[in-house]
């Protein structure tokens, strides 16, 4: 069984190279007179929902529609993952964030699992471990520069995000909310599953 220590420190050092540039940002504008306008409410997800796979590095490898269909998902949930650590360490959401690891760490991961095999069979397994070190960068500079692109509204959109993600009640749930919902209609479906 394969462990993962390396990629949270990994994630988190990328996330702070991204946060600094956050920082960096607000530094570099505190001497202006900033004008505060209300965020606007939150539409759909804070993040994009579906998480572009990287294509294998030859035409030659395949998956079949059932194995890209779970690496897509697992993606996703990845993808999910690597927002909510942003918006925890950009927000002061780290209790949040740490209630959601809590309560889908199996699922989360094993979709890095399904993550770790995707690259290892559409790369090789040394150069698999380079690309997806690439890609794990890229996901988190995307969204924290996609927070940057939000402003003010990207805390308050991230809130309901948490909010939603927080409602769910399975891995299922989990499943479809990393697929095509916004946070609203996630948590009307979270409040309709009945507890087990």
């Amino acid at each position: 069984m394969q462990t993962l220590p390396s990629a949270p420190v990994r994630g988190k050092a990328l996330l702070s190279l991204g946060l600094t540039a956050l920082v960096v940002t607000g530094c570099a504008k505190s001497g202006q007179q900033a004008t505060l306008e209300p965020p606007s409410p939150p539409v759909g997800h804070s993040y994009p929902v579906a998480v572009d796979v990287p294509p294998p590095v030859s035409p030659g490898i395949k998956f079949s529609a059932a194995q890209h269909e779970q690496v897509q998902q697992a993606f996703n949930v990845i993808g999910l993952k690597s927002a909510l650590m942003v918006a925890a360490l950009t927000c002061g959401e780290q209790d949040r964030y740490d209630a959601f690891m809590q309560d889908f760490q199996p699922h989360v991961l094993q979709a890095q699992h399904v993550m770790d095999a995707y690259f290892r069979k559409a790369s090789g397994r040394y150069s698999g471990q380079k690309m997806e070190d690439s890609f794990v960068t890229q996901l988190a500079n995307n969204q924290t520069i996609a927070g940057m692109t939000q402003g003010s509204a990207f805390c308050v959109n991230n809130t309901a995000e948490f909010q939603a993600v927080l409602a769910l009640k399975s891995s299922d749930d989990l499943d479809h909310f990393v697929t095509d919902l916004s946070p609203a209609a996630a948590a009307q479906v979270a409040s309709a599953t009945p507890a087990p």
